[in-house]
């Protein structure tokens, strides 16, 4: 396959046959300032022989691992609280968006001219200083990072509070540094201490007599979980598709042993209600799981060329909607009262030794790896604009996430965290800024891309428009509906 030379500039939308205009937010080609472009032409010159070398398992892990991450933990309490047939229509209906904004991001992409074969270095905000200029991409760097950094943190509290259930079951239990009354103390928690109703009810949550009293608390079990993924988030992408292949196979197996143990355990069906009681941070949570676009540009570049893109996106989605419905739904009909985090309830021992050994194996593998997976995306997107160096962007994307994440770990604000975050930054980068973005390029381009997001249907540009604005429409209507939630 012969590799495009083109040099890509904002400029060159005129010269490819798009008649895409410019904006009151600066006319393309005047946010990059001399030196800028020169630094881009540079780039760009160097990675036209780019190849590719993620395949299609590789690309289907990167995808579902996107999907799996810290707010899977929570359908389970989604499923009670909210109720089994809202619950499911959401995780349904923001399964498809989400895969069709992450389509139209792919073929978005793919109209950047030179680009149809996505061999140059196109990140998500670079995406839109092409079609968008400056101030869409200032928005949409500001709002990727938050967004990322949410998952990230949320990744990190989760791990961290596995580990600590871990090193409690060693002698002398797992160690905290508490700041308590004007000072910090070192106290120790012990899963013995807990009774067997609280672990039945799965609320054996480490430190969390503790942290109903304290401000801050800095585990040790957080301190490892650093000690492990902190180096990892420093490596590239490719470098992580290993770690990621693994923490896929990982994820299907453990959640296989998973819906098996449920069974052995006895399904409740009086866990559930059809319709719940409190659907406050049912959308916020859900809208959580459905990050998968925030992957999509930099597995676009680093794919083998072979990678069909609507199959790994398509199937991945497909993937994350079937375990979302057996491990959160059937987990949510098991675990009477079960925990904000799921694998609290499951470490708790009620289910066996096997699951709680799986529990904590789940726990490194598929919520830890994320947190690498997070750091690199949000690394990728600082450097792959020119936005910053490497070292800039590691402290951005690395140690910013790791210097305050622990101070989220007591009560229930990583839920809240979820909620609101999913709401704010995950409803803009993957629904909202992906939308709008390929409606303004098809409304303003005669570019066809090089994705066919619909199949054979819907090919014509005016048929795509309707279509789009059918698909802001809803995901508008799925975010008031998640405000409206929390709010209440």
């Amino acid at each position: 396959m012969k590799h495009e030379s083109a040099e890509i500039t904002p400029l060159n939308l005129t010269q490819s046959g798009s008649n895409v205009s410019s904006t009151s937010n600066g006319d393309y080609g005047t946010w990059n300032d001399e030196e800028q472009g020169r630094k881009r032409r540079d780039s760009h010159d160097s990675l036209s022989n780019h190849k590719g070398t993620i395949g299609m398992l590789g690309s289907v892990s990167i995808a579902v691992n996107s999907l799996t991450g810290p707010a899977m933990l929570n359908l389970p309490s989604v499923f009670q609280r909210s109720g089994l047939i809202p619950t499911t229509f959401t995780i349904a209906f923001l399964c498809i968006l989400s895969t069709l904004c992450s389509l139209h991001m792919a073929n978005t992409i793919s109209k950047v001219p030179g680009n149809a074969h996505f061999h140059h270095e196109i990140e998500y905000s670079e995406a839109f200083r092409y079609f968008w200029g400056k101030r869409a991409f200032v928005i949409t760097h500001i709002s990727f990072f938050c967004c990322i950094t949410c998952l990230n943190v949320a990744s990190i509290v989760d791990t961290a509070q596995v580990v600590d259930q871990i090193l409690s079951r060693f002698r002398g239990g797992a160690v905290a540094f508490e700041w308590k009354q004007g000072g910090w103390e070192i106290i120790r928690w012990a899963a013995h201490n807990c009774s067997g109703e609280r672990m039945k009810n799965g609320k054996c949550i480490p430190f969390e007599a503790d942290t109903n009293n304290s401000t801050w608390m800095l585990t040790t079990g957080y301190l490892l979980s650093a000690l492990i993924f902190l180096p990892m988030s420093l490596k590239n992408l490719k470098e992580n598709t290993l770690f990621q292949i693994i923490g896929f196979l990982v994820l299907i197996a453990i959640s296989i042993q998973f819906v098996i143990s449920f069974f052995v355990h006895g399904i409740d069906f009086s866990n559930v209600t059809l319709w719940g009681t409190d659907w406050a941070d049912m959308f916020g949570v859900v809208l959580f799981n459905f990050a998968v676009v925030i992957a999509v540009p930099a597995w676009l570049y680093e794919r083998k060329p072979e990678v069909s893109v609507e199959s790994a996106i398509n199937n991945s989605s497909l993937i994350g909607f079937v375990l979302y419905m057996f491990v959160g739904g059937l987990g949510a009909l098991t675990m009477p009262d079960v925990a904000d985090n799921m694998l609290q309830s499951m470490m708790s021992g009620v289910f066996g030794k096997f699951t709680e050994i799986s529990s904590m194996v789940f726990a490194f593998f598929i919520i830890g790896l994320g947190i690498p997976l997070f750091s690199v995306l949000t690394r990728l997107n600082l450097t792959g604009s020119g936005l910053c160096n490497d070292f800039t962007a590691n402290i951005l994307a690395v140690y910013f996430p790791w210097g305050t994440a622990w101070l989220l770990y007591t009560g229930g604000k990583t839920t809240a965290l979820l909620g609101w975050g999913g709401i704010f930054f995950s409803s803009i980068i993957v629904f909202i800024a992906p939308l709008a973005l390929a409606l303004r390029v098809v409304k303003q381009s005669d570019i066809q891309g090089s994705v066919a997001v619909y199949g054979k249907y819907f090919q014509e540009h005016s048929q795509q428009a309707s279509v789009l604005i059918a698909l802001l429409f809803a995901s508008v209507i799925s975010i008031v509906l998640a405000v409206f939630g929390e709010l209440n």
